[in-house]
């Protein structure tokens, strides 16, 4: 059986339930137990983030079943009582020799249904990567399509912890399409007005993990990374980054990436944040081009340490344009200046 490269659905969503509850805590201890809250009318003060996880099972127009290995991670902003926007992580499991996953930005309407529940429709442009095979060879295919989704959520913690039931169809531009239920947890959060990585400070951070090129048969590698990153406001980032990605005698690249991100940060010293941009890179095992311009794409989870010093985990996706993407998740530490 051909072995498969991606993150295992059940690793990742242990770790993020486990930090959503973690995190949730936070939310728990300052919620409001008036019975006649409603999630939805309330009304922030200041910034309110929003994050969730669902997992769950459903089937592709090709290769079938998902084989109960789908699953999606957001976060985002809660705009008004109605509306929020997410950037979203979706796996849409193991159909037969497809395994696609990829990022989307979504647009959310809710509706309150009752005392704790709401309704929700979600859409937004998907960036899927499919690692299948064509004529026997490897082959990372990348599509754009829309990611919509349907959802009821119930709060266990008025204004805080949910649990999610949810509907999700992914259409695709000339490419299979997708259906999948999916339950899971989320809560949402209050944001940090005054996150340790901003007026103006530089964080500069070291990284180290695994780096895995999505070939099967292909061994794991041990990956690096240096970064400097700078804010632009407390929702807004920039950075530029050395990667080392190691080389398995598929891909053996290293190179720089600049990268422009989305940053949530959140009351209790944890900052969820999203990257994408540019990554420059030379690759020693590419018979020709050598040098090629890549996408670099990230997901990113901090806790605050200390005003000065922090620990992250974080998810990079290099996307090519020669099916050599890899997979890299790794731990840092950063300093902020």
């Amino acid at each position: 059986m051909r072995k498969r490269h991606r993150l295992d659905s059940r690793v990742v969503l242990t770790t993020v339930i486990a930090g959503l509850s973690a995190m949730a805590n936070f939310n728990v201890a300052r919620a409001d137990d008036s019975a006649s809250a409603l999630p939805v009318s309330f009304k922030p003060a200041q910034r309110t983030i929003n994050a969730y996880a669902v997992y769950g099972d459903g089937s592709a127009s090709r290769g079938g079943d998902m084989r109960w290995r789908a699953y999606e991670l957001g976060f985002g902003d809660v705009l008004t009582d109605y509306f929020s926007a997410y950037v979203v992580y979706l796996n849409e499991g193991h159909p037969t020799d497809h395994h696609r996953d990829g990022f989307a930005a979504l647009g959310s309407f809710r509706w309150p249904l009752g005392d704790r529940v709401a309704f929700e429709l979600s859409a937004g442009p998907y960036f899927g990567m499919d690692t299948t095979h064509v004529d026997g060879a490897p082959r990372n295919e990348k599509r754009w399509g829309l990611r919509a989704s349907a959802a009821v959520r119930y709060y266990l913690v008025p204004n805080g912890f949910f649990v999610k039931l949810q509907y999700n169809h992914v259409q695709m531009i000339r490419g299979f399409n997708s259906d999948a239920v999916l339950f899971g947890i989320g809560s949402d959060f209050g944001g940090d007005p005054s996150p340790a990585v901003s007026d103006g400070r530089t964080q500069v951070s070291i990284w180290a993990g695994t780096s895995q090129t999505n070939h099967p048969q292909v061994p794991m590698e041990k990956g690096y990374m240096v970064e400097v990153k700078r804010p632009i406001d407390n929702a807004w980032a920039y950075s530029a980054s050395f990667v080392y990605e190691g080389n398995n005698g598929v891909a053996g690249r290293r190179g720089g990436a600049a990268q422009l991100w989305y940053v949530a940060p959140i009351k209790g010293g944890w900052t969820l944040s999203a990257g994408a941009g540019p990554y420059v890179s030379y690759d020693r095992d590419e018979v020709s081009g050598k040098t090629r311009v890549n996408a670099l794409l990230s997901a990113q989870l901090t806790y605050q340490v200390t005003k000065d010093w922090a620990a992250a985990v974080r998810f990079n996706r290099v996307a090519t344009g020669n099916d050599k993407d890899q997979d890299m998740f790794m731990v840092g530490l950063a300093r902020n200046f």
